[in-house]
């Protein structure tokens, strides 16, 4: 009796460790290696689509001045979220495998999930709601499974948006605006330089007498108004807000597919 307790004991504790040993868990996310652009762990592209990727990608961030980087995965068991991105990029950051400036797209088989961030200087440019663009325009290719087109796409929109300067900063506006400023100053100095003569020489002489009439013009007074400045408040996008693991700030935008 003693032995068959002390056998189904053996047998119940041997279950417990293989439920242990095959349960699974959060897939670990790629591991990152010094100028490999593209982690295909799904399988979305062939082996030519991988290499035409990766050039691609290396070309737009080197015109962008970040790190661009694509990751597929069909087993990360991350339930949507971002942690897989922010795991691939804290690892990557501190084996300095990635650049610190980068812009991630993750393509999550599994949830059918699009995620993109992006670090360093990258948040600046790549805010949430540009992220959200850059998805917008992903979007449709991804739906209807052409994953290449939509790597494409995000290098080619992360490359644009890194580049991009509103129309008010641009140097052409800038010069316009100087020429016109300064036009319209020299026309209003030239105008109004010597004001409007009200003095004449009849003024100080009697031409009857030839004497002085008067002796000196008093100034009389000035009327001065003064109006209240209205204060302008400044505003600066920020594109953080998030915080992986390892302490990284960066923007994330994510929506299913």
């Amino acid at each position: 009796m003693g032995m068959k307790r002390i056998r189904n004991t053996a047998v119940l504790l041997l279950l417990v460790m293989l439920s242990v040993i095959f349960v699974p868990g959060r897939a670990e996310a790629a591991e990152a290696s010094s100028g490999v652009y593209v982690y295909d762990d799904a399988e979305l592209f062939s082996a030519g689509e991988r290499q035409r990727l990766a050039e691609h990608l290396k070309k737009c961030g080197q015109k962008a001045g970040v790190g661009i980087y694509v990751l597929t995965s069909d087993d990360s068991d991350s339930g949507a979220t971002d942690r897989y991105l922010e795991d691939f990029y804290d690892a990557g950051y501190e084996s300095g495998e990635i650049e610190k400036d980068a812009v991630l797209m993750h393509i999550d088989m599994q949830e059918r999930y699009v995620n993109i961030q992006a670090y360093g200087k990258a948040q600046e440019k790549i805010t949430d709601s540009t992220g959200d663009r850059i998805i917008d325009a992903c979007f449709d290719d991804l739906r209807q499974g052409n994953y290449y087109g939509a790597s494409v796409t995000f290098a080619d929109k992360t490359d644009y948006y890194m580049n991009y300067v509103p129309v008010y900063l641009r140097a052409w506006v800038h010069l316009v605006a100087a020429l016109a400023v300064g036009g319209i100053s020299v026309g209003v100095m030239v105008g109004g330089s010597g004001g409007r003569m009200t003095a004449n020489a009849g003024t100080y002489m009697d031409g009857a007498r030839s004497g002085i009439r008067a002796r000196r013009d008093e100034y009389i007074r000035t009327s001065v108004t003064k109006r209240k400045k209205p204060k302008v408040e400044s505003s600066k996008g920020s594109g953080g807000g998030h915080v992986s693991s390892g302490g990284h700030s960066h923007s994330s935008s994510g929506r299913h597919f």
